[in-house]
């Protein structure tokens, strides 16, 4: 198989149903308003396990979250081992903590895990969207034990990537199964503390929601490692990005330690029988006494003990647990090919607090180089400033029992969702009739102002209608002369174009003479100006006498023949003739010139 990419779509979850199927759009616009509803509230996320109850309630600031309230209590010995105890306590934990909170939400998801969840990684080959849930469920038919019917699960699924091999190719998918009784119980729970529940998730889809506000740069590509380590069972999981690829169940979890240290120790008074509320008092106090604290006493209420008496009751236990993870390890590795070395591995769970068991896994465990807390701490710290986290040291003691519960409040809290496919229809009645209660009077409102808008619009067009008609019958007399006038204005128009259409273009004689009479050399007497008919442009012939008295009669004639071209009114100006006149006392001629009229 090829390395598992980012997750590249995902499923409706619930059981197939056979009977009528909404159209898809239909589906995805109820989803979207569902969510959407959601999204706008604060939702309870609710986690009950082995040990402890956790429950916390965010509030969404623009993209910040704020806690408005957490609580994590221990359940006492007698209600880890009665469910209906358990069940009590979390319903008046619930309800205390509504109280307190005064919330108004009433929206809950809550966490499922242990006897009766099944995660598998399935690979299946490539199909549409409708055909690819009935492949998945043949699938995770094989996987289930044989005494479980398909038929009482509940699952959805992922797809995370995609594999190719010498004989086949396809997608890696991740499904998460549920036992159905378990989850009719787990929803019965929650109405009997008057919550409504909008989704049910596992720890290891919850963690990888949680993934992305803990880190700055979350990557797709390498693989990030966390270990829960809870009460009773521990759970390593793989993510590419917030995606679960793989995750496995360890059977070793802090009740385990806490039952490896129960046993008989010789003490400064002699041999001691340790009970297991001692035990739980020394694992929290002493936690994993480490190679280099075998020879420090530690003072406890048997007196003071040495490490190594207190590591060698822990050893088979732990050495066990760093056995079961190696063994996951490289089992991920050689089943999803996978490029990167896992070199880190991040904690989280209550018993991930236990003195030195960062420190323990990182020198036993092959080829880790990094073992710390996940910083969800940080995070918080980045939601806001409230009550509540002005109380660092005790968000510091609660915040690994809160890692799921973090993941199941921020954002659509995980990739599935387990709950039953009546509780979603139950979900999408809910929101209709919660839209019909709210949008019918709305659009009533809405209709009525639109209405009023209208009417009062008809109003004001009316009576401006009135006015413009009383203000046309005022101005109809003037109109009528106006449109007299423009009538007789256009037939003088008309007349006026047909006798410049008769007559022709007529050159401008009064600028003519004007301007001829300017330029004309006091020298020059014009005795007769004529023009030619019928010629056009017309032709002015200009006859007349100059005199040189102190320069040449021709000198004369050219700058006066100069002067008339040089002039806007003339062109083509030429001398027709010119003859001295023999009988004069002073150089004189007799000239002719023709020249055409500019007009």
């Amino acid at each position: 198989m090829d390395k598992p990419q980012e997750s590249v779509s995902k499923n409706s979850s619930g059981v197939s149903r056979a009977g009528f199927r909404a159209p898809a759009f239909l589906n995805g616009l109820f989803n979207f308003l569902v969510e959407f509803l959601i999204s706008s509230q604060d939702v309870i996320g609710i986690d009950i396990g082995s040990s402890y109850i956790k429950i916390l309630q965010l509030h969404k600031k623009s993209k910040k979250y704020v806690v408005r309230k957490c609580i994590t209590r221990a359940l006492p010995q007698v209600a880890k081992d009665n469910n209906a105890e358990k069940r009590k306590l979390a319903q008046e934990f619930v309800k205390e903590f509504i109280a307190e909170t005064r919330s108004k939400s009433t929206l809950g998801r809550f966490v499922i895990s242990g006897k009766g969840v099944f995660i598998f990684s399935l690979s299946v080959p490539y199909l549409n969207k409708k055909d690819l849930r009935g492949a998945v469920g043949i699938e995770l038919k094989k996987r289930l034990p044989f005494q479980l019917d398909i038929n009482n699960v509940v699952f959805d699924y992922f797809v995370t990537g995609q594999f190719r091999d010498e004989k086949s190719s396809g997608l890696q998918i991740t499904c998460i199964a549920a036992d159905r009784q378990a989850i009719d119980e787990q929803v019965q729970l929650l109405k009997d503390m008057n919550i409504r529940p909008v989704a049910i998730n596992t720890i290891p889809d919850c963690l990888g929601n949680l993934l992305p506000y803990c880190f700055d740069n979350l990557s797709n590509k390498k693989t990030t490692t966390l270990l829960d380590i809870g009460a009773n069972i521990s759970l390593l999981n793989f993510y590419k990005g917030r995606t679960l690829v793989f995750s496995r169940e360890i059977p070793i979890g802090g009740e385990h330690i806490t039952h490896a240290m129960a046993k008989p120790i010789n003490s400064p008074n002699g041999p001691m029988n340790i009970s297991l509320e001692e035990a739980e008092k020394l694992k929290r106090n002493i936690g994993i006494p480490l190679q280099d604290e075998a020879n420090v006493e530690f003072l406890t209420d048997f007196g003071p003990l040495k490490g190594d008496q207190l590591s060698g009751l822990l050893r088979p236990t732990l050495e066990r647990m760093v056995m079961e993870i190696n063994r996951t390890i490289v089992y991920y590795i050689k089943t999803f090919k996978s490029e990167n070395l896992i070199d880190e591995i991040y904690l989280t769970g209550g018993s991930s607090k236990l003195r030195n068991i960062d420190k323990f896994l990182l020198y036993n465990l092959e080829g880790v180089q990094k073992v710390v807390p996940l910083n969800i701490i940080k995070a918080v710290r980045g939601w806001g400033e409230t009550g509540v986290m002005k109380q660092e040291l005790m968000m510091e003691q609660a915040i690994p029992h809160l890692a799921v519960a973090f993941g199941l409040c921020l954002g659509s809290g995980g990739k599935i969702n387990l709950l039953p496919a009546k509780e979603k229809l139950e979900q999408k009645a809910i929101l209709l009739s919660t839209a019909l209660r709210i949008g019918f009077p709305l659009i009533l409102l809405l209709s009525l102002v639109f209405y009023g808008l209208n009417y009062g619009n008809a109003l004001k067009y009316k009576i401006l209608i009135n006015n413009l008609e009383s203000e046309i019958n005022r101005l109809e007399l003037s109109a009528s002369q106006i449109r007299e006038y423009a009538l007789m204005k256009g037939k003088l128009e008309q007349r006026k174009q047909l006798l410049v259409m008769a007559k022709g273009k007529q050159p401008y004689w009064w600028g003519l003479l004007k301007e001829l009479s300017h330029i004309t050399p006091a020298e020059a007497i014009i005795q007769k100006i004529t023009t030619v008919p019928g010629k056009v442009p017309q032709e002015l012939r200009i006859a007349g006498k100059i005199f040189a008295k102190y320069s040449l009669v021709d000198l004369e004639l050219s700058q006066f023949v100069l002067v008339l071209s040089d002039s806007p009114y003339f062109s083509h100006v030429e001398m027709v003739s010119s003859k001295n006149d023999m009988y004069s006392p002073i150089p004189a001629a007799d000239f002719e010139i023709v020249c055409q009229l500019n007009y």
